[in-house]
């Protein structure tokens, strides 16, 4: 069965992610950030991605129109990169990575409901496996034009106007994403006489109404009596679902003890271009696009769980070995490394979105999916300012042994019931 033509939209916005995950932190560094900077950076870009996750999460289930997120969040990404080749201050970089993830997250929030709506509960884990790789291999392509681009340029221009010129390309990349979405991306056929006037409206007063009661809300939900029922279970999400927000809280911060530091750790520590880094990034991403055929397998005969925990338990492995290289081990070992990072990361995003997925109430999906991205989020806010603040206090090997343990110390958790999801 082919894939349907809105996937190549997402293929096509996935090459500007994956080339500006690696070029944000790049820039940041030629313009004189350290290691705790870099970190701090992508903190707030997670922090951010907590507060968007809940909100487009929220107003995707007060409305079945999918378009218009998706198109805010190309197009508002293709200006924010366009802007980031005109920034000399690597303060004003935090504001911009703040807006780039709150403007993504209304279409990253709406891509996952597009797939869950397409096809039968039956077919979701091939499904977001299958969108899934499409949105790697656009990562991978965007990492190579990456390495590609930097490495010619540089040459040419200098290090500094390389990378803004690859924003600026970026940019038109996310705008062309933006374009094919329009072209193809269906709308439910109760809502496509809907005039964009009528949704607009209807967005204003949604935000009017956060804005308004938006504080109420969020006392209520921060009382010691509602954060004590969340911790326990007792919400309409289910014990079984928080418990699975547990482990990957603990999973995500184990994670961006590691990543975050990363790009700082191949250029500062060993010396690496910035091409090199790009090269050692699309060794993760290459194996992660035939990685998610082996992850569903694995799920469809061990279950959810038990691939999340073989994945977090590989990941232990991986990160000491980083921590080995920081010790003097040979460099080259990074890419073996890396690439199994990538299998391991197959493995873990199609277990959980699948668990969330099916666990979550229909009604709730929406905000079941943005509390995960949130969740995500605020694991990533923790690990991150934690890794750089320990690589510039500690040296490298400190953030990567602690991520380490941290998986190692959350597989129990993924592993309390050990079946598959009905």
């Amino acid at each position: 069965m082919s894939a349907p033509r809105w996937y190549w939209a997402f293929l096509v916005v996935n090459v500007a992610l994956g080339a500006f995950s690696q070029l944000l932190p790049l820039y940041a560094y030629f313009l004189g950030a350290s290691a705790g900077e870099v970190g701090l950076l992508a903190a707030v870009g997670s922090a951010t991605n907590i507060v968007a996750s809940l909100f487009w999460g929220k107003l995707a289930d007060r409305t079945p129109r999918r378009r218009p997120l998706v198109l805010l969040g190309f197009w508002g990404i293709a200006a924010c990169y366009a802007l980031l080749a005109f920034l000399s201050r690597r303060g004003a970089l935090f504001p911009l990575n703040a807006a780039a993830t709150f403007l993504w997250m209304a279409a990253g929030t709406a891509a996952t409901l597009l797939v869950l709506h397409a096809f039968p509960h039956e077919r979701w884990e091939r499904e977001i496996g299958r969108f899934n790789a499409f949105g790697g291999v656009g990562w991978t392509a965007g990492l190579i034009l990456g390495a590609l681009w930097t490495t010619a340029l540089a040459r040419l221009v200098g290090e500094g106007w390389g990378l803004r010129s690859l924003a600026l390309m970026l940019a038109l990349v996310a705008g062309f994403a933006g374009f094919l979405a329009f072209r193809s991306l269906p709308e439910p056929r109760a809502v496509r006489r809907t005039s964009f006037l009528d949704w607009t409206s209807g967005i204003g007063t949604f935000v009017v109404e956060r804005l308004r009661y938006g504080p109420t809300y969020l006392l209520e939900a921060l009382s010691p009596r509602q954060i004590l029922r969340f911790l326990q279970g007792r919400t309409a999400f289910g014990p079984e679902l928080v418990l699975c927000y547990y482990g990957e809280l603990l999973s995500f911060v184990g994670f961006a003890l590691v990543f975050a530091p990363f790009p700082v750790f191949l250029r500062q520590r060993l010396g690496w271009p910035n091409e090199g880094v790009f090269a050692l990034y699309v060794a993760h991403h290459a194996i992660g696009i035939f990685a998610y055929e082996w992850a569903r397998r694995a799920i469809a005969s061990w279950g959810h769980r038990p691939a999340l925990a073989f994945a977090l338990l590989v990941r232990v492995g991986i990160f000491a070995g980083f921590a080995a290289v920081g010790r003097g081990a040979s460099p080259w070992i990074l890419p073996l490394l890396f690439a199994l990072a990538g299998v391991t990361w197959s493995f873990f995003q199609l277990s959980t979105t699948a668990l969330v997925s099916r666990l979550a109430p229909a009604e709730l999906r929406g905000q079941g999916l943005g509390l995960y991205n949130a969740v995500a989020g605020l694991g990533n806010v923790i690990g991150a300012a934690l890794g750089g603040y320990l690589a510039d206090a500690f040296g490298y090997a400190a953030p990567f042994l602690s991520g380490a343990a941290l998986l190692f110390l959350t597989l129990p958790i993924f592993l309390v019931e050990s079946r598959p999801a009905p």
